[in-house]
């Protein structure tokens, strides 16, 4: 990629260049922090104020954070059962997220100061969420064709923002086991055994292939107990023998009489971004290349400066140094980390992680770093230069870009904090009638504490139901 930059700056902007060092003063605080009142209110679990205080944010609906807001805004509704809404917003916050071009203004203001100053672009695991709770709301209206959908989508996404980065780098979360889950659930659910058993086996491949390794997830005990029945349900003896020996058990009998409760168990919230930086020393190279090293990183990233105009290629050269700012997560540890559903105080069924979203989150975030640091670094280096080219022109005002320059190295610190840190989920097989049932979730630490949750089954029936502890640490 060719860089054409050219350094001039008139004492004219003076003025206009404090103005907007005192705007950016006033703006350090992370996206967590300058959220702070939304946060607490949805930790609490009071989603009316919480959306109250979303919907008097006049910024927060503006086209640079608006993907956060209808995200949001989604959560909340589905958080209050209004599934019909959550549902609209989270289709408005995919299209826009899909539709959002670059915009020409934002880059060049980045250039010059920081990501934030771009439209938020989600991570590509916050893309995809999108549709995993489309799925659930669908499911809940009873829309199963349409809730299968969103479970493609997820994939679909996942493999095409993989195919736009470069072979090498690459994310790990390259497919989305649950999302298979999901889909053999469904297809199970509906009676199709078949394209149960291959969403299933796909799932299956994905959690000892790729998250096993990777996020630390094994596939769960209930995917192998469904996997292991839908092989006998569809016949291929070959592999319910395989799958049956390999994981050691045999599925369970059906009573006709029963149906079944996909119960899923959201837990704690995802983690939240803040910043931290590492400093690179600028050596000049030949063939009109400058690299920066850093030694500690074991980081080395050429750039090619040969294209430019001699007096922008002259402040290159004068670089020592550059501090870079990127954003990193911070976990949220969950209160309540395990879980399981008991029924008449003796049956009990232990719910599976499915899905680590905050593994997942800290994995992804760090595979996009290493494809965009030379982008970073290019712009603290474009900056520096001309740092150095005004002082060369004028101490004082070069002192001033100095100062801008160190206020504005900020890292983007946005992301969709009110994501779970985990998904957990397991069948419950019930006689057809209303039942109470108690979900107990248990700490580290030896505390638990129970909830009483009323659920109607019908024979031969399959219905959802999702429960969220945020409490986290």
């Amino acid at each position: 990629m060719n860089h054409k930059i050219s350094l001039h700056i008139s004492g004219k902007i003076l003025p206009v260049f404090l103005f907007c060092l005192f705007l950016l003063l006033s703006g350090c605080a992370t996206y967590y922090m300058q959220n702070e009142a939304f946060n607490s209110y949805f930790l609490q679990g009071d989603m009316a104020s919480a959306e109250k205080v979303l919907d008097k944010d006049k910024k927060s609906n503006k086209n640079k954070n608006r993907a956060l807001f209808l995200l949001n805004k989604g959560t909340l509704s589905w958080m209050q059962q209004d599934y019909v809404s959550a549902t609209n917003y989270f289709n408005e916050a995919d299209l826009f997220i899909e539709d959002q071009r670059k915009n020409i203004g934002s880059e060049a203001l980045a250039i010059l100061t920081n990501p934030m100053a771009r439209p938020y672009v989600p991570e590509d695991f916050e893309n995809v969420m999108l549709n995993f709770y489309k799925a659930l709301s669908y499911l809940e209206m009873g829309k199963t064709e349409e809730a299968l959908v969103e479970c493609r989508r997820v994939n679909e996404k996942l493999y095409a923002l993989n195919d736009k980065y470069p072979k090498n780098y690459q994310n790990r979360y390259s497919d989305d086991a649950f999302a298979h889950t999901l889909m053999g659930l469904i297809y199970d659910s509906s009676g199709d055994s078949n394209n149960a058993f291959i969403a299933y086996r796909n799932a299956f491949n994905i959690y000892e292939n790729n998250y096993l390794k990777n996020f630390n997830t094994p596939a769960p005990k209930q995917l192998k107990k469904d996997l292991v029945r839908t092989a006998y349900q569809t016949g291929l003896n070959q592999d319910y023998e395989f799958f049956k020996n390999k994981f050691g058990f045999d599925f369970e009998t059906t009573d006709k009489s029963e149906g079944d409760v996909i119960f899923i168990w959201l837990s704690g919230l995802g983690p939240v971004k803040a910043e931290w930086s590492i400093n690179f020393s600028a050596v000049n190279g030949r063939d009109g290349y400058l690299t920066m090293v850093n030694s500690e990183e074991n980081v080395t990233l050429p750039f090619f400066v040969g294209n430019m105009d001699r007096r922008t290629k002259n402040s290159f050269s004068n670089l020592d140094f550059v501090r870079v700012a990127f954003p990193k997560y911070e976990e949220r540890i969950p209160f309540y980390t395990s879980a399981e559903v008991f029924i008449n105080d003796s049956v009990s069924y232990h719910l599976d992680k499915g899905e680590d979203l905050n593994a997942i989150a800290f994995k992804t975030l760090k595979d996009r770093m290493v494809r965009e640091m030379a982008n970073s670094l290019l712009r603290l280096a474009t900056k520096q230069a001309i740092e150095s080219y005004t002082r060369s022109k004028d101490e004082n005002l070069g002192a001033l870009i100095s100062i801008f320059n160190a206020v504005t190295e900020k890292a983007d610190t946005r992301n969709w904090q009110t994501l779970p840190h985990s998904i957990h989920y397991t069948r419950i097989r019930l006689k057809e009638g209303k039942h109470s049932v108690t979900l107990k979730v248990n700490s580290p630490n030896g505390g638990s504490k129970d909830q009483q949750i009323d659920l109607e089954v019908k024979a031969g029936n399959t219905r959802y139901f999702t429960f969220h502890n945020m409490e986290s640490n």
